[in-house]
């Protein structure tokens, strides 16, 4: 099996007396400094480490133990 994602939408509510220009610039500038949403529109690498018992647990030797 394989998770996967077709796509990503937010829905923010603001309750505010301030100027609709300044929430836009407020909620854009939440989305530009969000490193969760900045990796998924420009992914980058990633690696896991597992360890087992605190020893280092290579995920690349599949079925071999069991």
């Amino acid at each position: 099996m394989q998770g996967g994602c077709l796509g990503l939408e937010t829905q923010i509510a603001v309750e505010s007396d301030e100027p609709p220009e300044r929430v836009r610039q407020l909620i854009r500038m939440g989305e530009q400094t969000c490193f969760t949403l900045q990796a998924l529109i420009d992914p980058v690498p990633v690696e896991t480490r597992v360890t087992l018992n605190g020893v280092a647990l290579p995920m690349d030797e599949e079925d071999k133990d069991q």
